[in-house]
């Protein structure tokens, strides 16, 4: 039985040793990550293989039992313990651990974790690979013992699942983030208390990027962790909403769908469209199976009055492949301003039968560049005018005063007035009776 086991201990090893050869960042399903260097091992656990990562250099791990005992590299019990260690990596497999708490002693860095070999393991249901931003994802967890659900209220009671993803890629700064946590006591999204079942409804607010998915429950006893790769992929809907140009009271909601991640005539899209005062809202529903689609894209009308609005909406499809889903689609503000000033033209009508006639036309249309520039020219046109009769009035004035002026200095000096010598050239010339008789 010993070398049966001696044998299993070194198939392992050899297993693990390829794999650590290959890359440090594989996770088997149901691994733990080491936190802190310490890791809980619960009763009935068959086999535990912990996988430490340090520098690249010599160097010495310990692992303390719960009982405060310790072993080494080069001391600890064979029948029972395999030790595969080298520059920076050292493997350990151990058939029936000790339960309890269990500490590493070592600068570690990298991907640590422990693997169990145990009848207790954690089940997921309803987790995809390939995800979009800002999805809403809703997925069952049970804890599974010996082909059982645990629902065992002692047990579950304390227990608590969260749900966190670690960014694999390494030029990212946000490496891991915690979006969920949730206990089996019938509240928030899980549906029944105690029933071994964990509702999650998990809000998928991440950058587009692959990502690693750790759900892990905890209570006491025990910890189980479940690890799956995912890939976050840009929402497959984006709009735009414009003001309508020949309508000014209204804007244009434009969608578009990419048919080759969704089927174009599944999609709802459940909306708000919120005023400057929140009790100023309006609901927007879009089926686009009934309305029509020119390459994936159609245009929304919808009448506002002017104001400032925040629109909201939430997108109901199904994927190319069958997958049901929902994504929250990322708020926009936009505002719908008044009509720009009218301009008003005016048209003269002569007719030899009637009076001139003047008629006002009003268009509605905003004016064109062309027309602004004209309207422009006009304006400066008849500011100069003006500004030319006043010069020309003043010049009168001028002239009339110097006229008075002149006048004045030939009354003083007792010569003719011009207004005098005008009158005696204008008379008619007349005769004297009295010189003709002498």
């Amino acid at each position: 039985m010993a070398i049966n086991k001696k044998k299993w201990i070194a198939f392992t090893l050899l297993i693990f040793t390829v794999m650590s050869s290959m890359a440090h960042t594989i996770y088997a399903p149901n691994d733990i990550p080491l936190l802190d260097n310490r890791f809980r091992i619960d009763p009935n656990t068959e086999q535990v293989t912990i996988i430490l990562n340090h520098p690249s250099h010599e160097q010495k791990v310990v692992l303390v039992k719960p009982d405060g005992s310790k072993w080494y590299a080069q001391r600890h019990p064979p029948e029972n313990v395999a030790w595969f260690n080298n520059r920076d990596q050292d493997i350990i497999t151990i058939q029936n651990p000790m339960p309890g708490p269990w500490q590493a002693i070592a600068s570690l860095n990298g991907k640590n974790r422990i693997q169990l070999l145990n009848p207790t393991t954690l089940k997921i249901e309803k987790l995809p690979l390939k995800v979009y931003n800002k999805e809403y994802l809703t997925s069952y967890v049970s804890l599974i013992n010996d082909g059982q659900v645990m629902t065992d209220k002692d047990l579950l009671n304390n227990a608590r699942l969260t749900v966190s993803l670690i960014n694999t890629d390494k030029l990212s700064n946000d490496t891991q983030k915690s979006i969920a946590l949730y206990k089996d006591n019938g509240q928030s999204y899980d549906s029944l208390p105690f029933d071994g079942k964990l509702s999650t409804r998990l809000f998928m607010d991440l950058a587009a990027g692959r990502y690693l998915v750790n759900i892990k429950t905890k209570n006491n006893i025990f910890i189980r962790a479940y690890n799956a790769d995912m890939i976050v992929f840009p929402q497959p809907i984006i709009y735009k909403i414009e003001q309508s140009k020949n309508n000014q009271d209204s804007a244009e909601f434009t969608f578009v769908v990419d048919p080759l991640e969704i089927d174009p005539n599944s999609v709802v899209i459940d909306s708000l469209i919120t005023g400057s005062n929140e009790s100023d809202t309006k609901q927007l529903i879009v089926h686009l199976a009934d309305q029509i689609l020119e390459h994936g894209t159609t245009t929304i009308k919808v009448t506002l009055p002017y104001k400032n609005y925040t629109y909201t909406g939430e997108v109901f499809a199904t994927t190319v492949d069958g997958r049901e889903l929902s994504f929250q689609l990322p708020e926009y503000k936009f505002e719908v301003v008044g009509a720009p000033l009218k301009v008003i033209k005016s048209t003269v009508i002569i007719s030899a039968a009637e009076p001139t006639v003047t008629e006002l036309e009003l268009e509605s249309q905003e004016p064109t560049p062309e027309e602004i520039e004209i309207a422009e020219t006009f304006q400066y046109l008849w500011i100069f005018v003006l500004i030319l009769i006043v010069i020309i009035i003043i010049s009168i004035f001028i002239v009339l005063f110097i006229l008075r002026r002149k006048q004045k200095k030939l009354l003083e000096n007792g010569e003719l007035s011009l207004d005098e010598l005008s009158a005696e050239h204008l008379k008619p010339l007349e005769i004297d009776e009295n010189n003709v008789k002498k």
